[in-house]
């Protein structure tokens, strides 16, 4: 399976409301030569910290981007819209030898959001985004990604950092784009230290290798090499607390993921 056609088309949305209930919901799309696969999967994370994992693969259409962003699952018994707040945000990640660029679109960096889920309704501040990939992943120059983004009344801010042959250090924060984040430990710091993230009572939404969310799908381990198989990923959220020249700002929810690619 060492030649074939890749293309990943992959849905984010998330949400957090004030209590810390949290929703991780993906749509993806895959093409595999003349295959084509279809995926949707929810994360709940309470406001205790358990933890509810449901994927599908029964084919749902495309969700349709436009300022109200709709997500319908019964299978995974989820209903919610996400009314966008800011400005979409485009960027090229990366292009290969071969001209393959890899786009990250985030067409819904802060929104209003409501989801019914188990027949519950949940409120908050959500997110969206696009992730156009047709470049096999074990190709992209990639060691560890780190991605996160919080968002509070007044401010949203989203990075994204690939450490490896094609560094990235992107951060973008109500728009403006800076390039010189650092990550400690419990907090983000840039804009020439002036800027701070700090994170609190910071909590594993969830924790494990890619050959995990493949169980279901084990044909897929034939196609995806052990660099990828064991590829490493770690999703957290906390409370998070913004700050400029020491004096808080504004206060919210982060939700941030560490991935480690494996040699």
């Amino acid at each position: 399976m060492k030649f074939f056609n890749f293309n990943l088309e992959k849905l984010y949305f998330d949400c957090i409301d004030e209590e810390g209930n949290c929703f991780i919901i993906y749509w993806a799309n895959l093409k595999l030569s003349y295959i084509k696969l279809i995926y949707s999967g929810l994360i709940f994370s309470n406001s205790k910290g358990l933890c509810i994992e449901k994927s599908s693969l029964k084919k749902i259409p495309k969700p349709l981007v436009s300022d109200l962003l709709q997500f319908n699952n019964p299978r995974l018994k989820i209903l919610g819209d996400w009314k966008r707040i800011d400005a979409p945000i485009s960027i090229l990640l990366y292009t290969d030898k071969q001209g393959r660029e890899l786009f990250w679109n985030c067409h819904h960096p802060k929104t209003f959001t409501n989801i019914v889920y188990n027949n519950k309704t949940f409120r908050g501040l959500g997110y969206a985004e696009t992730l156009s990939l047709p470049i096999k992943p074990w190709q992209l120059p990639i060691d560890e990604l780190r991605w996160g983004r919080f968002l509070s009344e007044r401010y949203t801010i989203i990075w994204i950092h690939w450490k490896g042959n094609n560094p990235v250090n992107k951060i973008i924060c109500n728009g403006t784009i800076y390039e010189d984040a650092i990550f400690e430990e419990n907090r983000v710091v840039f804009d020439n230290g002036l800027s701070i993230l700090n994170f609190h009572k910071t909590t594993i939404v969830r924790k494990g290798k890619l050959s995990n969310v493949l169980s279901k799908m084990p044909w897929l381990k034939v196609i995806f090499n052990s660099r990828i198989l064991n590829t490493i990923e770690i999703k957290y959220k906390a409370q998070t607390s913004f700050s400029k020249n020491l004096i808080t700002l504004n206060k919210g929810w982060s939700l941030f993921e560490i991935v480690t690619w494996m040699k």
